[in-house]
């Protein structure tokens, strides 16, 4: 403190152990079997230039690995970084709609059909090979593109004539879909549908693609460093499958568009009202307004000392075991008139009581 007060710049000691990673690592020998021959013990401060020179090349040597992994990174992200500029720029096709859109999409969909024809052919080495049939019926599944002429072997002799075919009706096919959504958009009377429903649909396939893509990647990169335990470089090995996959990707990207492109179909929905709600209906003299009951406040129960009052209930009778004839005279004039219309009960059936025993064991025992 009094140092920076006067305007003295100080000094600063580092003390650095031997034991120290950036010692035991990067350091000499030297200065240990140095230690060892003059006896210098344990906790002694060593001060020299033998040791200040170690310490800056042990230094030295920390930096430059530390320069060495940060540039191992930064050639990893690149590999990354390179085909994100491909990815965005189709991104920034799909935005920005109009013609550049729609050259891209006709592009895409050639290349599609035409991996799809050559790869449908890959075991046939003659053209009397070919299974013409079997690849219009796979285009018209997958892309609803099934030219005609490609059954016909006088029209279509090779696989070269095949492909234009196949590539020419995807032309029209995307020329026939582009006019539908057109005059859809006429007839809704919104502008430009056509280039928004492709625009949205490769925005769809490419951040979806695009996603899996990046975890991919992510999952090789940790995995890829055990090649060196194989005498190969990660790096080199990195970049060159992360360039597979994303052939891989651009491929399947193709594919997916074209199929949701020529497949999509729209419809204009009317928006759904809610059923208007009747008005209230006013109260009429004629008609009675019911008012809540008010719940019990509990008052009377303090003039009664808390007591609940208990509506008063109705007599019953007891009634002794005995014969019916003594239970109907028991009950005065009304009970007679109604014991008198209960029908004849028989000695096994069960009693009227409820008792669950048999009359002749119950109320008809005397009998």
């Amino acid at each position: 403190g009094r140092s920076g007060r006067q305007g003295d710049p100080g000094q600063s000691i580092f003390f650095l152990s031997l034991e120290d990673d950036l010692m035991r690592l990067f350091g000499s020998d030297r200065i240990a079997r140095w230690m060892d021959k003059s006896g210098a013990e344990e906790n002694e401060v060593i001060t020299g230039g033998l040791v200040t020179r170690a310490i800056e090349q042990a230094q030295k040597r920390v930096e430059l690995q530390n320069f060495q992994q940060r540039k191992r990174l930064l050639e990893y992200d690149d590999v990354m970084n390179q085909q994100r500029e491909v990815i965005y720029s189709l991104r920034l096709f799909a935005l920005e709609r109009g013609e550049e859109l729609k050259a891209e999409a006709r592009r895409m969909i050639e290349a599609a059909l035409e991996r799809t024809t050559t790869m449908f052919f890959v075991g046939a080495e003659r053209p009397e090979e070919y299974d013409r049939g079997g690849l219009r019926e796979a285009l018209l599944l997958q892309y609803l593109v099934g030219p005609e002429t490609v059954t016909d072997p006088v029209a279509t002799p090779s696989l070269d004539r095949i492909v234009e075919v196949v590539k020419a009706e995807g032309e029209d096919a995307f020329r026939r879909k582009v006019e539908y959504l057109a005059d859809f958009g006429k007839t809704i009377g919104i502008p430009d549908v056509d280039s928004q429903v492709l625009s949205q649909v490769m925005l769809a396939v490419l951040d979806e693609r695009w996603k899996d893509h990046l975890y991919d990647l992510d999952q090789l990169r940790n995995a890829i460093q055990y090649r060196a335990w194989g005498q190969k470089d990660p790096l080199v090995e990195y970049k060159r499958e992360a360039f597979e996959m994303f052939e891989d990707l651009m491929r399947d990207i193709q594919s997916t568009l074209t199929e949701r492109f020529l497949k999509i179909q729209v419809s204009a929905e009317q928006p759904r009202q809610e059923a208007p709600r009747p008005p209230a209906r006013r109260p009429t003299p004629s008609m009675p307004v019911t008012e809540p009951v008010p719940a019990s406040s509990g008052a009377d129960d303090l003039f009664t000392g808390g007591a609940t009052r208990v509506p008063p209930q109705p007599p019953v009778a007891q009634v002794s075991r005995g014969s019916a004839p003594a239970l109907s005279s028991s009950l005065g004039p009304v009970g007679r008139q109604a014991a008198a219309t209960v029908p004849e009960v028989g000695r096994n059936d069960p009693c009227p009581c409820g008792s669950g025993k048999k009359y002749k064991k119950c109320h008809g025992a005397g009998r």
